[in-house]
């Protein structure tokens, strides 16, 4: 039956009454009883006929029709014609066909894109929305998703957009993927299909690449030749992501390309593709230090580079490249140190003997050792600070905790070092004097980490404070949860502490010697590790008291491990610095991050039965008199044992030193000059980025709390 359209505006591309195949999915102000059918024109222009069933027909117009109020799209690898129309009066229908003839495909190219507002200024733009098939680096299991997960969709209905060098996904008004045009590769496939390949993200999912569904030959032929004339090839085909640099080509922040391979990260112009920047992963000389959202990345070509990354699937993929993090852990230990200044400006910090190097962009600095008037650092997570300060210089850099312990250590490492070699003996006695703060913290920090994250992650001036008998419930399941994982944690500490410190001691001692004994450990110093395992011995104490509450704790408490938190040791804000080099024996930050994730309120599984409140009240009896009563007491005994051994270790050392030949001791004056640097260092500076406390705030407490231990019975005589 013929069918009166009215006057038509613009050459019909497509006309449902000549193509039976249409499915009315949902409509909203048409007739009950009639059908609908759809007519398009490259006005652009959209009019839907309305039989009104029994009424007088209707047609209704969009003109002009624009996307988004206008979505017409080929779904089904571009076979199947999909129409989502909001109409005046209050009209909206979606329709749906069957597959189209390659007549009725060709004709749809008539559209060229014209319901986009903007496809004038566009280098190739599909006639309308096609099929895209996205390549998910890990193929989602869809007979596990909900019917409802969209996340991860098998296919995208989006025009295709070319434009100012960039290749878009667009849908509705919103770009759903994006890439660099010369950071992909096109190749045909099918009749009428492109296979692009290059990383991209998608809902926050990795891709490797795309097929798109071009419709026919013709169209697929103007988007190759566009992608052709874009210039050579890509040097790097890897996943990309806009972030924001500074550091590059002026002192402001700039938005480009991130594009990251298994072997390379660059930083290219998002207008240009000109490359701003190359840095080899596999580089010695490259330096990086900070989160996977914000980090500082240095190679003597390009200098330090702020770069500030928004997408946090993107940032675990920089954290999760190997030779990145391989580079971030050697930066920690190599004397280059890349951070920023308080206004925000990248610089790489370099230490020599005649002074300390701080240069970046409009930064170029010397500053003698001598000159240095005061070192201060607010180590305050998640950007811990460092003022520096001579006669002519207030300097204040600001990176992570970790780098600005790092950096720290480095300049009062030095500024020992302007000693003279006499000063030798007097800085091996200070730094034994130091290792009493060092002991104590590791050893028995974590034990008070744990105590701070039961009572809420708590201050120095509250760790003398008893973890009350919790109340509701949900406190209750805080507290165990937190209980559950750290006294598991505690026991392979002191596991470690019994095991690995005495051996780590002597290596130490060790490396201090090398330059005068050419590696080789004396006999004197070999002996003097079972020593010291004597006087680590009352540890076991500690651990057997730990052992012990642990199982108290699974037999009053209805627990299901497996139903706990799982303690993660990523680091907050995925750190690229790792803290446990800074300790090489304990990677303790680990463990007290999990604590202080436990403290801060993530929903607890566990539950407390009524029935185990009085096994948990004498849990945390246990606890409180163990922290408040049976460490401090070890702590003493602990540091009167271990003390004489460790001033005679000194002694010893220094005579061997002292009698260096005059080649080796600027050598030896440096590494005794690091050691006091170190210790002096450490106790300034928490465990970890999920720490408040302090390490020489721990071991404060622990001399004070010793002298506060009420007084045995003994009979006096």
């Amino acid at each position: 039956m013929p069918v009166t359209w009215g006057a038509v505006r613009g050459r019909v591309v497509f006309d449902s009454s000549q193509h039976h195949m249409f499915v009315e999915q949902q409509s909203s102000g048409f007739s009950w009883t009639g059908s609908r059918s759809l007519l398009l024109t490259d006005q652009p222009a959209v009019y839907v006929h309305d039989t009104g069933g029994l009424g007088t027909p209707v047609v209704t117009a969009l003109d002009p029709a624009k996307d988004p109020d206008a979505t017409i799209g080929l779904a089904d690898r571009s076979t199947r014609l999909v129409a989502d129309l909001t109409l005046p009066q209050g009209r909206s229908i979606r329709l749906t066909s069957g597959e189209l003839p390659e007549p009725a495909l060709a004709a749809l190219t008539g559209l060229r894109g014209r319901l986009m507002p903007d496809a004038a200024t566009t280098d190739f733009i599909s006639p309308c929305a096609v099929s895209v098939t996205p390549w998910y680096e890990s193929e989602p299991d869809r007979s596990a998703l909900d019917e409802d997960d969209d996340s991860t969709p098998a296919e995208l209905m989006a025009y295709v957009v070319v434009a100012g060098g960039r290749l878009r996904l667009r849908s509705q008004g919103k770009v759903l993927l994006e890439w660099p045009v010369n950071r992909v590769t096109v190749t045909p496939a099918g009749p009428s299909a492109a296979e692009l390949r290059g990383g991209a993200l998608l809902g926050g999912h990795f891709l490797t690449g795309a097929t798109l569904h071009l419709v026919t030959p013709l169209v697929r032929r103007a988007f190759l030749a566009v992608i052709g004339s874009a210039g050579p090839g890509p040097g790097i085909v890897g996943t990309s992501a806009p972030v924001s640099v500074r550091g590059l080509g002026g002192a402001g922040a700039r938005k480009t390309d991130c594009v990251l391979s298994e072997g390379a990260l660059e930083f290219q112009s998002p207008e240009t593709q000109r490359v701003l920047a190359h840095f080899d992963l596999g580089d010695p000389h490259l330096r990086i230090a900070g989160t996977a959202e914000r980090f500082v990345v240095f190679s003597p070509a390009h200098g330090p580079v702020t770069v500030e990354c928004a997408s946090e699937v993107f940032g675990r993929r920089l954290y999760g490249n190997a030779r990145l993090r391989a580079a971030a852990e050697h930066t920690l230990t190599s004397g280059v140190l890349p951070a920023e200044l308080a206004d925000g400006r990248p610089v790489a910090c370099a230490f020599a003997p005649d002074g300390m190097r701080v240069k970046g962009s409009g930064v170029n600095l010397r500053i003698a050792y001598e000159s240095i008037r005061t070192v201060e650092a607010e180590p305050k997570p998640p950007r811990a600070e460092m003022r520096l300060t001579t006669e002519r210089t207030d300097l204040r850099i600001v990176a992570q905790p970790e780098l600005v312990q790092a950096l720290h250590t480095e300049v009062r490492a030095w500024s020992n070092a302007c000693a003279g070699a006499g000063r030798i003996p007097d800085m091996l006695r200070a730094a034994v004097g130091l290792e009493e703060d060092y002991l104590l913290y590791t050893v028995f920090g974590p034990f008070y980490e744990l105590h701070a994250a039961l009572l809420g992650d708590v201050g120095a001036d509250g760790l003398g404070t008893p973890v009350p008998p919790p109340g509701p419930p949900e406190e209750r399941s805080r507290v165990a949860a937190v209980l559950q994982a750290g006294l598991g944690e505690l026991q392979t500490h002191l596991d470690q502490v019994g095991y690995v410190l005495p051996a780590f001691l002597r290596h130490r001692d060790a490396c201090l010697m090398a330059a005068v004994t050419g590696g080789a450990e004396p006999d004197w110093l070999k002996a003097g590790e079972a020593k010291l395992r004597v006087a680590f011995a009352p540890v076991q104490r500690a651990a057997a008291e730990t052992a012990q509450l642990a199982g108290q704790l699974s037999r009053v408490m209805d627990l299901d491990p497996a139903a706990l938190p799982k303690v993660s040791y990523a680091g907050a804000a995925l750190s690229f610095g790792a803290a446990a080099l800074l300790n090489p024996v304990f990677a303790v930050s680990g463990i007290s991050q999990a604590y202080s994730s436990h403290a801060q309120g993530e929903q607890r599984k566990a539950q407390v039965t009524a029935q185990s409140e009085r096994g948990w009240a004498v849990v945390l009896e246990r606890w409180n008199a163990l922290v408040g009563t049976a460490l401090p007491v070890l702590g003493y005994v602990l540091t009167e044992n271990v003390f004489g051994l460790r001033w005679e270790s000194a002694r010893r050392i220094g005579q061997e030193l002292g009698a260096a030949p005059e080649a080796a001791r600027p050598a030896v004056l440096r590494a005794v000059a690091r050691r006091l640097a170190t210790l002096d260092v450490m106790r300034r500076y928490p465990g970890g980025s999920g720490v408040r406390l302090r390490r020489g705030e721990i071991a404060d407490h622990l001399r004070t709390a010793r002298e506060n231990v009420p007084t045995p019975r003994f009979l006096d005589f």
